[in-house]
């Protein structure tokens, strides 16, 4: 990925930032990770542990549907079959965005009896819509990685809290936890942001602006009116990796082909994936081991703060 796209990325990925601001002498009723990408889990767990001291009937939720996800495992597995890697292809079992973050919260040691598995959205109204049902009448902490933050924020903000009728949404009040992220961090193959050389996180970024103009009014309000600076970087992004979709014709069939070299790379990546989700997941229970021997349960969130730059409120 050439440097001008990157830096031309961080500056929306800045511009877009959201700052946690939950509490953690709250009593949240319900610990909601809501993300395509397990880091939200990974960077989060010690934080619900912590939380689930002082309230252990506290739930931890996990919402999102197929996505990317469904086709990505999909490619992978017919990757691992015609190479002749059936062990592998036995490791990639079929899961939706939450079926996975279940899966990786319980290798961290959450208890499956406290996960509810919200996993019926198609979209970002839906996946609202189930989540406000659940929380409605308590205070919930949500976690979102900072690319996602932004858009889950206005969004629930409209749909739920100011036009809940209109969605079917209920009102529910909630605290943030977002994991900091540089546009380089995100590129991790146990996400699929790296697949196509990038272009997967390009897409998202490059089209983060244009939904907040789009869509202001109607899903969503615009959070601000962006700086030259970003209309720059959008500009280029845009031209150059944002997959417009509902197109007909030429347009469509040259949508299809922005998929070819994101399809291409997740095929003959099937192990990369494998094996960076392996290591993401042990170094986590590397750190919430060390956390909880050394420091015990009081001080964990402080030594986290250090290995995540998540800051807690103590």
């Amino acid at each position: 990925m050439k440097k001008k796209y990157l830096e031309a990325a961080e500056v929306i990925n800045q511009a877009y930032a959201v700052q946690s601001d939950y509490d953690l002498n709250r009593k949240y009723a319900y610990f909601i990770v809501y993300d395509d990408d397990i880091t939200a889990v990974l960077k989060s767990v010690h934080i619900y542990k912590y939380l689930k001291r002082n309230n252990p009937l506290m739930k931890f939720v996990a919402v999102g549907g197929e996505g990317l996800l469904a086709v990505a495992f999909k490619v992978m597995r017919f990757s691992l079959k015609v190479r002749g890697k059936s062990f592998a292809e036995r490791m990639l079992k079929p899961e939706t965005e939450a079926e996975r973050l279940k899966r990786v919260a319980m290798e961290l040691g959450v208890k499956e009896d406290d996960i509810i598995v919200s996993d019926d959205g198609h979209n970002t109204t839906e996946n609202l819509r189930a989540m406000s049902k659940i929380a409605h009448g308590t205070r919930a902490l949500v976690v979102s990685t900072q690319r996602l933050a932004m858009v889950f924020k206005q969004s629930a903000e409209f749909q739920c809290n100011q036009h809940p009728e209109e969605f079917g949404c209920r009102q529910f009040k909630y605290d943030l936890l977002v994991i900091p992220q540089t546009v380089k961090e995100t590129l991790r193959w146990y996400n699929f942001q790296t697949a196509g050389d990038g272009r997967v996180a390009m897409h998202l970024f490059s089209s983060l602006v244009r939904r907040f103009e789009v869509y202001d009014g109607q899903f969503l309000t615009k959070p601000f009116e962006p700086s030259d600076e970003v209309k720059k970087a959008d500009t280029l992004l845009r031209n150059k990796f944002l997959i417009k979709q509902r197109q007909k014709g030429f347009k469509l069939f040259r949508a299809y082909l922005q998929y070819v070299p994101i399809i291409w790379s997740i095929f003959w990546h099937a192990e990369d994936y494998l094996i960076d989700e392996t290591d993401a997941v042990m170094n986590a229970m590397r750190t919430v081991y060390h956390a909880e021997d050394f420091y015990g349960g009081k001080n964990a969130p402080r030594l986290y703060n250090l290995v995540t730059g998540v800051v807690a409120q103590c």
